[in-house]
C-alpha cells in the first residue's frame, strides 16, 4: 500500500479522534507519525498508531489529559504529560523550551508520566525553525545489555541534536543500540540471522540467532563508549526528571500499564553567545570544508547528519510512503471495529 503524506495523517486524525483525542492531539500525533514514515522511521510511523489505539482503550494513554508544570524557573521546568499522548505533550514541552531560550538563552524542560513520541527528531526540528538549537534525549523499555553485563537494563535511549544551517540544518537523531529490537523481530519472522554484534543471548554471548537474541539483550553501539552514552542519559531523561530508570521503565514497546518513561527537551539560542548569522556561517563553511574532503572508496560524497532522511522526505513526498500490508491490514481491522471505512478515508485523496 502507499499512501500521501495528507491520506496518512487523515487516516490517523480521523481514528484518533473517533476514541476522544482532540483535534489539536490527532494532529500533532499524525503529523509526528507521518513524518516518522517520510524520513525512512518506519518503526516509529504509523506502525505505531495501533500501539496508541491500545493504550486509548485500556486507559493508560488518555486524551485531553490536563498537562501540568510541577515544577519552574526562568530557564527550566518540569512538567507532569498526566499519562496524555506522548506526541502531544512532547510538543509543549518544546515549545516551552523554546519560549524559555528565546527569553533567557536556555530552556530545559523535563517531562514525566508521559508516552511513547515517535521521533526524537520531530522536536529537535521545531528548535532549528525557530533558529535555535534543540536537544531531544527520551528513554525507553529497558532492551539494552550494559558493558560487561548480560541483563537488559538499559534503554534504547534515543539522543537527537538540531543545528540550524544552510542550506540544510543538521539534525542528528539515533537510539544508542546497534540495531532496533523491531529489526530482530524482523529477522526471525522472515528466518534470516542477523549480524554478529547486535545483540547477545540469555547468557551473554554474541549471536546472529534472531530467536535468541530476543531472550537476550541488544548491543550498545560503540561499545562501552555507547554503553557510557546511553547510562548518561537516562539519568538526565529518567532520574531527573522524576520518571523511571532501568528495569522500572515500561510502557513504550506495549501500554498495558501507565508508561514510565522521560523525556528531557533542551533550546539553546546561539545569540547567546554570537550573531545568529554569524554562527551559521561558521557552520556552513565547516559543513563546505567536510564535505569537499577527500573520500574514502567507494565513496562519492560525504553526508552531514539528517541529510539522509531528508531526501527520503522529499522522495516520499513525491512518490507515497510505502505502508506494509501488514500493517495496513491492522489499520482496517481496527477501523472496522470503529465503524471507520478506512479505504473511503485513503480515496478522498
Amino acid at each position: 500500500m502507499i499512501l500521501t503524506f495528507e491520506q496518512e495523517k487523515r487516516i490517523i486524525q480521523t481514528l484518533l479522534k473517533k476514541l476522544n483525542a482532540s483535534g489539536e492531539e490527532a494532529g500533532i500525533v499524525a503529523e509526528v507519525l507521518g513524518e516518522g514514515d517520510l524520513r525512512g522511521f518506519g518503526s516509529h510511523g504509523i506502525l505505531r498508531l495501533p500501539y496508541i489505539i491500545r493504550g486509548i482503550k485500556r486507559g493508560t494513554i488518555v486524551p485531553q489529559s490536563k498537562i501540568k508544570i510541577v515544577k519552574e524557573t526562568l530557564a527550566t521546568a518540569l512538567i507532569d504529560g498526566n499519562h496524555g499522548l506522548g506526541h502531544h505533550v512532547a510538543v509543549q514541552a518544546m515549545k516551552l523550551a523554546i519560549e524559555k531560550a528565546k527569553k533567557h538563552g536556555i530552556g530545559a524542560v523535563g517531562v514525566f508520566n508521559s508516552n511513547h513520541f515517535g521521533i526524537a527528531g520531530y522536536y529537535a526540528e521545531m528548535a532549528i525553525k525557530e533558529n535555535l538549537i534543540g536537544i531531544v534525549i527520551t528513554t525507553t523499555d529497558p532492551l539494552v545489555h550494559p558493558w560487561g553485563g548480560v541483563e537488559p537494563i538499559l534503554g534504547t535511549n534515543a539522543l537527537a541534536v538540531g543545528i540550524p544551517a544552510e542550506p540544510i540544518p543538521i539534525l542528528m537523531d539515533m537510539a544508542t543500540s546497534v540495531a532496533s529490537r523491531g529489526k530482530i523481530l524482523e529477522a526471525m519472522k522472515k528466518g534470516q540471522k542477523i549480524p554478529e554484534g547486535w545483540a547477545i543471548d540469555t547468557e551473554g554471548y554474541p549471536t546472529t540467532d534472531p530467536e535468541k537474541a530476543a531472550k537476550g539483550a541488544l548491543s550498545p553501539f560503540g561499545g562501552v563508549k555507547g554503553y557510557a552514552l546511553s547510562f548518561i542519559l537516562e539519568i538526565l531523561a529518567g532520574s531527573l526528571v522524576n520518571a523511571a530508570v532501568g528495569k522500572e521503565v515500561h510502557g513504550t514497546l506495549e501500554p498495558k500499564s501507565f508508561c514510565t518513561k522521560g523525556d528531557f527537551m533542551i533550546a539553546l539560542d546561539p545569540q547567546a553567545y554570537t550573531l545568529v548569522e554569524e554562527f551559521k556561517s561558521r557552520v556552513k563553511n565547516f559543513i563546505v570544508e567536510l564535505k569537499t574532503s577527500k573520500k574514502a572508496p567507494g565513496f562519492n560524497e560525504i553526508l552531514v547528519p539528517g541529510e539522509p532522511e531528508f531526501r527520503t522526505r522529499e522522495k516520499r513526498l513525491k512518490e507515497g510512503i510505502p505502508i506494509a500490508d501488514e500493517v495496513w491490514n491492522e489499520l482496517k481491522q481496527i477501523s472496522q471495529e470503529l465503524g471507520i471505512d478506512l479505504n473511503y478515508l485513503k480515496d478522498l485523496g
